[in-house]
């Protein structure tokens, strides 16, 4: 037969350590602190990003839509490119703020 014996939990316990465990459930302790609101790091704020470059992305347009645009372009002062820029630029900010709140 083995030698080997095991003991339940909580059994080799004094009776002065249940009592100290049972006192300490009643004292009251301070509550934690609230977490602090991590303020975040967003790409466009990093050190590296620079205004004055730009970066390429192509922007699918239906041919009606193009034909729009480039009939805009033709009649005002601004060309395809800047009427884009101008526009996308003010909504994608929006869009930020009302992410961002």
């Amino acid at each position: 037969m083995s030698e080997l014996k095991s003991k339940l939990p909580g059994k080799s316990k004094s009776a002065a350590d249940l009592d100290d465990f049972l006192s300490g459930a009643e004292e009251k302790t301070a509550p934690k602190k609230e977490a602090v609101k991590r303020k975040y790091s967003y790409s466009w704020e990093d050190k590296g990003v620079r205004d004055d470059v730009k970066k390429t992305y192509n922007l699918r347009l239906s041919e009606p839509y193009l034909l729009k645009l480039k009939f805009i372009a033709e009649n005002t002062p601004d060309s395809m490119q800047k009427f884009c820029i101008d526009l996308i630029e003010k909504e994608i900010d929006n869009k930020i703020k009302e992410l961002t709140k």
